[in-house]
């Protein structure tokens, strides 16, 4: 089920990163709809990386000295 999306943490931080820039012009905007849109936006991305990282298979990432 999972196999199209990526292990990588990367696009998954961009898209909660997106739904919090867009949020924050629709509250100053005073944007009501599209502020709501963006807290679903973010939800939701930060729902599907939980699920990615549960569903991760592979080895353990190694640290950088």
């Amino acid at each position: 089920m999972l196999v199209a999306l990526g292990d990588d943490a990367g696009p998954y931080a961009l898209m909660i990163g997106a739904g919090f820039l867009v949020g924050v012009y629709a509250h100053a905007a005073k944007m009501p709809r599209l502020l709501v849109a963006a807290i679903l936006f973010v939800l939701l991305s930060t729902i599907l990386a939980i699920v990615v990282a549960f569903s991760y298979d592979g080895s353990p990432p190694r640290i950088k000295p």
